[in-house]
């Protein structure tokens, strides 16, 4: 008698064991089946260890039949969303791995048969085994061509298979009538792949590794052959050592190294790699700072000089003698060295002591800054409070006490002082009691619960109470200035008050409404307000220089009263801003960087910097040079201020609310990387309640939904045989010599070709005219000829926008427009900024000649209101899709009152068409928005660059 295995009913009935009688005769083998039960097995198999029968009647045809019906008593039980088919399959197999596994020690005292469906559909029943070997399985990529194919393979015995080699029943393989069990987890993986099908991102090797390779990578090794790009990091690393413990009698001290964020450990290399999201780092080793921190941490005990593992070890009795370790500890923070994995040790006992926090604000006289005198203590003991923050930037929650306990900072703890202390400036000196922190993080404790709150007394009552009216629906907390010709629109009226009682908290404030939605308004009444409140104090606004006479007009139509200055031009009189009387200055942010140090001596009630992003960049000099700005309030606007990444806000937070973001290396290691690079979770709730009343965005679903319908399509042009011939033969060319320039000199050295490439085939789906340095034989463009089409049938009872990047390109459709008697008015870079908005005037009046309006993209893609237009067709569409979106804005906006239709121009099959799908296929770079075309191409792999060029 023995046992048979038939591994298919796993997914039916689960009676994967029964016995086989096996008898040979001259005329051949029968095979008699029977099921296993609990007699039977007694019977059969009296020789077999006791241990080995008790799991074999779990996997009786009685056990599995009282499986069954706990399994369906438990679902009904559970209510659970899952049909019962599915529910059953899961927990059937679960329990099924569970028994075998529990069996599988014992395997090797039975004989073994398997029966299994063939192709033909008939069955095999053949002798096999049960191995005790488990297999380890992982993943590699192998590149096929231009495809991408993720490989699963299966080491046993130290012996890699592929996986493809193997039958495979849930958690079952086999191979030549050997069976082996995988992990249940390795048998959910397989699922998984299954039911993901990699191969539908074999051409997309950015899709490959964000849904497939980033998940394997957290659990299994995945080679990834070199398939793919890594981006190098190239930095000094900090230095910091992690502890940990070996059978609770020896302490471990590991040095390790972060390179920009990344950890490397073990003996120096001189490259490792690093998988992060799925994402390919390159990290280059710094031999030198390695060796000599390595050099410090052995020189700390006579003991350490023999250990060559690339950590060091010490018993926990040694440690503790003459308090060793205690004093290295501090020497370690005293050095800035982070120390990470104190609070993970169970050797050490804990402080029965909890934290005792005493507090006391008081107003630092020149900034406003609160200076709060902090003491934390341990029982009797009181810890160094620049040691505290170090151990909080470092992530640790244990603070090592005098007497070698550890001091645990518990959750509540944390919650209510550690960003108080990370984000504020310890005061200089070794016994020092105190720490600088912004006033306005008191408002991070809005819903802070009385008695405790630490920061949240210092703002009044009475302003917190007008805080939560202000959140109320339908309260109104301060009347719009009478002076305001205007009638707000309720979010409008939101917003006003909000950026007043920021102001009045003493905080800036940055408006980040849609495009649109009236931010410009909404500030205008803000200083009309200030103007009565502080009468005789300038406001300034600062704007790109082509904004300048937008919001001259803007000012002239709802304030009237109040009085105003352009500051902007070769002829600009500085004399003239001390002079009394005006209200309100403008200038560019040209201007304001020339004139800076005349500017810094001026004080004024409120400072706007309007498209905010243009100091996105904190070592910029534009962005050092409004932060020089004097002012009772800072306002900035701007409908998208973040444009690449996180640390985008940093440079603009930093201009409204100096201080409270600590320094750029601090917000970059804090927040910016943990949230763009790591996804971090709590890192982004802890950003965004920080910034949360710092921030006010609404969208136009959210406030605006009253705005007419926005139609957004493609206008698919086709080539005629000429345009397209000229188009391949210039393809053909960047193509080789791109490919050639790629091979030997790297992507990185090629990718300014790349730009180039790309720019001259875009140029030809324009016009083959605009292309210069080729012997062209075709003048012809397609998109003209269905542009002036589109024009003709809509421009009797419609206004169109015509956006292109090339001024060249514009030229060309004047011609065009001309010869079809279409009027039309133009704006470009070359536009004069005093005229810019009397083109914009007369295009608004509904009796205008003027039928469409030619614009230069980044000269026109924002701060134009043109709501007459209700068509906007983009002549070549941006790869920056918010700047596509801005666009369009010009007309999409608060006062429209019609349909909007955008149209994007792309050529088919055509570099225009594949960057919309590359687009498509890698959804980061339509999310992240990416201000340059430069930028665009930085993201490019080389295979990418063949996609766009093939």
């Amino acid at each position: 008698m023995a046992l048979l295995l038939s591994p298919h009913r796993i997914f039916s009935d689960g009676a994967v064991l029964s016995f086989i009688q096996v008898t040979r005769s001259p005329k051949g083998v029968d095979f008699a089946t029977k099921a296993l039960d609990n007699v039977e097995i007694r019977r059969s198999f009296s020789a077999v260890s006791k241990e080995a029968k008790d799991v074999l009647f779990q996997l009786s045809k009685e056990a599995i039949g009282d499986l069954r019906a706990e399994i369906r008593r438990t679902f009904e039980l559970q209510q659970s969303d899952l049909p019962y088919e599915a529910y059953s399959k899961t927990a059937l197999t679960r329990k099924l791995y569970e028994r075998l596994l529990k069996f599988k020690p014992f395997a090797a005292e039975v004989k073994w048969y398997h029966s299994v469906p063939t192709e033909k559909g008939n069955v095999k029943t053949a002798p096999c085994t049960f191995s005790n070997y488990k297999p380890q399985l992982a993943f590699e990529v192998v590149k096929d061509g231009d495809r991408f194919l993720l490989q699963a393979t299966v080491t046993l015995n130290g012996s890699v298979y592929p996986l493809a080699l193997f039958s495979r029943y849930a958690f079952l393989l086999e191979s030549n009538n050997e069976y082996f069990l995988l992990s249940y987890k390795d048998n959910q993986t397989l699922d998984w792949l299954e039911k993901i099908n990699p191969a539908q991102f074999q051409s997309d090797p950015q899709a490959l590794t964000r849904e497939v390779l980033s998940r394997l990578e957290m659990d299994y090794p995945v080679n990834r052959n070199n398939c793919f790009t890594a981006t190098v990091i190239d930095q000094p690393p900090v230095s910091r050592i992690m502890l940990s413990e070996i059978s609770n009698s020896f302490l471990v001290i590991t040095p390790q190294w972060l390179y920009d964020g990344f950890l490397a450990e073990g003996p120096w290399q001189e490259k490792t790699e690093v998988v992060r999201n799925g994402d390919l780092y390159m990290l280059l080793r710094h031999k030198d700072t390695e060796k000599a921190f390595s050099e410090m941490l052995q020189a700390l005990h006579p003991g350490f000089a023999k250990q060559r593992n690339g950590y060091f070890h010490i018993s926990f009795a040694e440690a503790q003698k003459k308090q060793w370790f205690l004093k290295v500890y501090h020497k370690l923070l005293e050095m800035d060295v982070p120390v990470v994995g104190m609070d993970m040790l169970q050797h050490f006992r804990y402080s029965p002591h909890k934290p005792e926090t005493k507090i006391s604000i008081k107003e630092k006289e020149d900034t406003g800054a609160l200076l709060v005198d902090f003491q934390l203590f341990f029982g009797e003991e009181e810890v160094s409070l620049a040691e505290l923050r170090k151990i909080l930037l470092a992530g640790q929650r244990a603070v090592l006490l005098k007497d070698g306990s550890l001091g645990v900072l518990g959750e509540e703890w944390l919650s209510r002082y550690s960003a108080i202390l990370k984000h504020g400036k310890i005061q200089s000196g070794k016994k020092t009691k105190q720490v600088e922190v912004a006033r306005w993080m008191a408002l991070n404790e809005e819903k802070a619960v009385e008695g405790t709150e630490v920061l949240k007394p210092v703002l009044p009552k009475d302003w917190w109470q007008k805080w939560h009216r202000w959140q109320q629906p339908g309260e109104n907390i301060y009347p719009v200035p009478s002076t305001v010709h205007a009638t707000l629109r309720p979010y409008q009226k939101k917003g006003y008050e909000w950026m007043l009682l920021l102001s009045e908290a003493g905080a800036g404030a940055c408006l980040a409404d849609d495009m649109g939605l009236g931010k410009s308004l909404q500030t205008i009444c803000v200083l009309a307000g200030r103007s009565q409140q502080f009468p005789g104090l300038p406001h300034l606004v600062v704007c790109p220089a082509t904004l300048i006479y937008n919001w001259v007009q803007e000012l002239e139509k709802f304030t009237p009263s109040l009085s105003k200055m352009v500051y902007h031009g070769p002829s600009r009189n500085f004399e003239q801003l001390k002079e009394k009387g005006i209200d309100v200055i403008i200038t560019s942010y040209g201007t304001l960087r020339s004139d800076v140090e005349l500017m810094a001596s001026l004080s004024f009630s409120t400072v706007v910097i309007d498209e905010s992003q243009n100091i996105k960049n904190p070592a910029s000099q534009i962005t050092r040079t409004v932060n020089q700005l004097n002012a009772m309030m800072r306002i900035a606007l701007s409908g998208t201020p973040i444009m690449n990444n996180t640390f985008d806000l940093y440079a603009q937070l930093d201009f409204l609310l100096p201080g409270m973001f600590g320094s750029r290396e601090f917000f970059k290691t804090e927040y910016a990387d943990p949230i763009d690079r790591d996804a971090d979770a709590d890192k982004t709730r802890a950003l965004q309640k920080l910034t949360a009343p710092f921030v006010l965005r609404r969208t136009k679903e959210q406030v605006a939904p009253d705005l007419p319908e926005k139609t957004e399509t493609i206008l698919w042009c086709h080539m005629g045989n000429d345009q397209r011939m000229a188009y391949e033969s210039i393809r053909e060319n960047i193509r080789s010599s791109i490919t050639l320039e790629i091979q030997n000199k790297g992507l990185q050295a090629g990718k300014l070709s790349v730009l180039h490439g790309m720019m001259k085939l875009r140029q030809v789906c324009n016009s083959c005219e605009l292309v210069k340095d080729e012997d062209l034989f075709s003048y012809d463009s397609i998109k003209t000829e269905v542009l002036v089409q589109e024009l003709e049938n809509i421009t009797a009872n419609h206004k169109a926008l015509v956006f292109s990047q090339f001024t060249q390109m514009l030229d060309l459709l004047e011609k065009a427009l001309v010869k079809n008697n279409i009027p039309f008015c133009r704006l470009d870079g070359n536009t004069k900024i005093a005229d810019r908005q009397l083109l914009v005037n007369r295009f608004q009046q509904s009796d205008s000649h003027e039928r469409v309006f030619l614009i230069s993209l980044k000269a026109g893609n924002a701060g134009l209101n043109l709501t007459a237009a209700d068509y906007v067709f983009l002549f070549d569409p941006w790869w920056n899709t918010a700047v596509q979106q801005q666009a369009i804005d010009r007309t999409h906006r608060i006062g429209q009152t019609k349909n909007v239709f955008a149209y994007k121009m792309i050529c088919k099959d055509t570099i225009e068409e594949k960057i919309i799908q590359l687009q498509q296929r890698k959804k980061k770079l339509a999310d992240e928005l990416i201000s340059e075309d430069e930028g665009f191409v930085k993201s490019l792999t080389e295979e990418d660059v063949a996609f766009l060029f093939g």
